[in-house]
């Protein structure tokens, strides 16, 4: 019946064999004999044990939907009343002894979750009682005798096993179907099945279908499943240390040692240069490159945990809005940072194998910079100059050429990029331009280190640890990427812990670039002529000769250099050699 497939287990379906009729007919005669009008109470509770004796005599009728662990086949027969019918009746019994399915190589009976067992079953039919029909297999097109066979793993507190529970999560699960011949004497081969279970308790059935003839030659063959099962709990599987893992890692600790106690003896030896090991192992074509690499790795394991987690993961739903703008800003942030790291590995590479071409480009970079620079400090010079009431005024000059609003930028760039390509022929003078750019290259990259920890690290790692909380399972590639943003966070934070330095170094080395080229860029402070130890030189127009307060409180005269252009110093050693507006040497540097 349908109950009895749905819910074998229920009392009113309990798989006993049928009352025969004489079985019936005896009963009959009990309750109805002539010795007495009326049945006495001692026959009506003799008929009744006779009748629970007849339905339940039979112990291995129940199988394994009683006993798990049964070794008793069950069958469940299926008949078609036309060629049409696509359903048929079914009906379930204990298979006769003629049918009887069993396992070659059981389960073991103790089992681990994701551990993949090989199991093996068969199935054998008395040839005498049950023709076979073969059926043709749609892909290969070969005719067997056995259609299918599987395992079925049903969870047990989820109700009974049959062969038509689906494969469902949570409830069933199916290994691949396979198929076979029974042999002239009725036994099959030996099925191989892969069975791999989480951990529960499961009922789990070696499942083998054939077809035999139905009685009425005109009706389809009758198909007929027989299973047996047994009962099996999965356990957790239990993670021990092996003797291997014990051995490797000895094996690594050993070769650690041995590699730290070999660069020890050469730094103290003298054989090895730590610190040219170090440089190499921090410059610049090593690092950038690295930069690249895990900033572009970072944004891209973000776009996949987004695209395949985020977005359809109903726990992190709430976070897609604001995963979907970081994720832009990100991709921005990386592919400026990236090719800002290009570029710099492009200057190196000009460096060390074209100079001309390094010089060139650095070159027309510093000469843009320091004209708009200087053309701003005019500017502002220039409203110091209407407003001071002293009458002293200031000028900007470059290589000689005091700037103002009568000469254009390209023709002070033009003049400054020929006297800075005249001068840096000379080493030291090239290795001054060299600092500079190398300290704007550091720089730089502390900048962009703040726009990859605003854009990239930090959101990204607040989302992914947001995901990793709540998402249903834990993807490799949410662990992934958040492992990608910590280390990059971490990176370029320690990084700007020397930011001040850099500024610092930087500012020391555009002092020496002005001093060495003859840039002259005064700040419009408006007050103090010379800062107290400053050596900044700055440029006043006045008569020939200046007054200026001494060192011993007195004054004295400047010398005045070309253009009319009084040059100043806190500090007598780096005062440049000037001559006065008459052409004669200052008899003595100023104190």
């Amino acid at each position: 019946s349908s109950e009895a497939l749905s819910n074998p287990r229920s009392k009113n379906t309990r798989l006993t064999p049928t009352p025969t009729e004489t079985d019936l007919k005896a009963m009959q005669r009990i309750l109805a004999s002539p010795r007495a009008g009326r049945p006495s109470a001692a026959r009506v509770v003799w008929c009744a044990l006779a009748l629970v004796s007849v339905f339940f005599a039979t112990a291995d009728a129940q199988c394994y939907l009683e006993d798990a662990n049964a070794e008793c086949t069950v069958c469940w027969t299926t008949t078609y009343g036309s060629a049409d019918d696509k359903t048929g009746t079914t009906k379930m019994s204990a298979c006769p002894s003629d049918i009887k399915v069993e396992w070659v190589k059981p389960l073991p009976a103790e089992m681990t979750e994701y551990k993949d067992y090989v199991t093996e079953y068969k199935i054998s039919v008395n040839p005498a009682k049950y023709s076979i029909v073969k059926k043709q297999d749609s892909k290969s097109g070969k005719m067997n005798s056995v259609p299918h066979a599987n395992i079925h793993s049903c969870i047990a507190s989820r109700g009974a096993c049959t062969p038509f529970v689906g494969n469902t999560p949570g409830l069933s699960t199916h290994t691949p179907a396979v198929v076979g011949q029974i042999a002239a004497d009725g036994a099959s081969e030996t099925f191989v099945s892969d069975v791999q279970l989480t951990r529960e308790q499961y009922t789990i059935i070696a499942h083998v279908r054939f077809y035999t003839p139905n009685a009425d030659p005109s009706l389809p063959a009758t198909k007929i499943d027989a299973a047996v099962g047994v009962s099996r709990e999965i356990l957790q599987e239990v993670a021990e240390v092996s003797a291997d893992s014990y051995i490797s890692t000895a094996i690594m600790g050993a070769i650690i040692l041995i590699v730290f106690g070999g660069i020890y003896y050469g730094a103290r030896s003298g054989k090895l240069d730590i610190d040219g090991m170090l440089e190499a192992l921090y410059s610049d074509e090593v690092t950038l490159p690295i930069d690249v690499l895990t900033g572009l790795g970072d944004v891209t394991a973000f776009s996949v945990s987004v695209f395949t987690i985020i977005l359809y993961d109903p726990n992190t739903v709430q976070v897609v809005p604001a995963a979907i703008l970081f994720l832009v800003f990100a991709w921005l942030g990386s592919v400026y940072n990236a090719w800002n790291d290009v570029m710099q590995l492009w200057q190196i590479h000009l460096l060390k194998n074209h100079r001309h071409k390094f010089m060139e480009m650095v070159t027309t970079k510093m000469v843009k910079q320091t004209v708009k620079q200087a053309r701003r400090l005019s500017t502002e010079i220039g409203i110091e100059r209407t407003q001071s009431p002293d009458g002293i005024q200031r000028r900007c000059s470059l290589a000689g050429e005091i700037v103002n609003d009568e000469k254009g930028n390209t023709m002070l760039e033009g003049h400054l990029a020929a006297h800075i390509r005249d001068e840096a022929q000379s080493e030291h003078k090239f290795n001054v331009m060299l600092d500079l750019e190398v300290a704007n290259r550091e720089i730089r990259r502390k900048r962009g280190d703040v726009i990859t920890i605003i854009t990239e690290s930090i959101p990204i790692t607040a989302i992914q640890t947001y995901v990793l909380l709540n998402a249903d399972e834990v993807q490799a590639i949410t662990v992934i990427t958040l492992i990608f943003a910590a280390v990059v966070l971490g990176a370029k934070a320690s990084g700007l812990g020397s930011y001040k330095t850099a500024r610092i170094r930087k500012e020391q080395c555009q002092e020496r670039y002005h001093e060495v080229f003859d840039i002259v860029l005064p700040e419009a402070s408006g007050k103090g002529d010379i800062e107290a130890g400053n050596n900044k030189v700055v440029p006043i127009v006045a008569p020939n000769v200046v007054q200026v307060g001494a060192k011993a409180g007195g004054t004295q005269a400047a010398p005045v250099g070309p253009n009319g252009i009084a040059v100043f110093s806190s500090d007598p050693q780096v005062l440049p050699p000037v001559v006065a507006a008459s052409g004669e040497v200052p008899p003595a540097p100023l104190e």
